[in-house]
């Protein structure tokens, strides 16, 4: 399924009504999971750039009910504290949150032992997000215990995963990753909606 969500600039006034809508969403499917006789506690969640931001922060800041795993495709946002103090600031007022409240929205800040299997496809020269960042995350999630996938693609850009090149992999491995996770003898079933 996928999800709609305001836009910073367009009926979102700040960050915080974009996380809104996607924490409804995820209640949401995981409610119509449930009404579908589904398994709604082996949920993914993901998404694209910022739409993989709110995915993962919402699923790592709420245990989000259901999701298991997520699937990060060249996520920003992942270590806004690491980013120079004007940036920061600048960051804040864009997407209009507090000075203080910054960390909230850092992924990495967010890593926790028992957050989701993750699996990230990432470019290395990624103009959003620098491959160094999605790194760190990667490498933060597995001191913590974590499951934690990051397959890096050369040559591409950011949104790599729509070019034709890169589409079919990216579809392969992360169809591979969502159902090695229903066929493990110890996790039950996994359902895709």
């Amino acid at each position: 399924m996928s999800a709609g969500y305001r836009l910073l600039g367009q009926d979102a006034a700040s960050i915080d009504d974009c996380l809104t809508d996607v924490r409804r969403s995820l209640h949401r499917f995981t409610r119509l999971a449930a009404s579908r006789g589904l398994d709604a506690s082996r949920l993914a969640a993901g998404g694209s750039s910022a739409g993989a931001h709110l995915a993962l922060v919402a699923a790592l800041t709420t245990q989000a009910p259901g999701v298991t795993s997520l699937v990060a495709l060249n996520p920003a946002g992942l270590d806004l504290c690491s980013l120079e103090p004007a940036q920061q600031r600048d960051l804040e007022h864009r997407i209009g949150i507090a000075p203080d409240r910054l960390a909230e929205f850092s992924l990495i800040e967010q890593v926790r032992p028992g957050n989701p299997r993750t699996l990230i496809h990432h470019r290395t020269h990624d103009e959003i997000e620098p491959i160094d960042a999605v790194r760190r995350f990667r490498d933060a999630m597995t001191r913590a215990g974590n499951d934690c996938t990051l397959l890096e693609y050369e040559h591409a850009k950011h949104g790599f995963h729509y070019d034709s090149d890169h589409a079919r992999d990216v579809l392969a491995t992360t169809t591979r990753f969502l159902l090695d996770e229903s066929t493990s003898p110890a996790s039950g079933n996994f359902e895709l909606l």
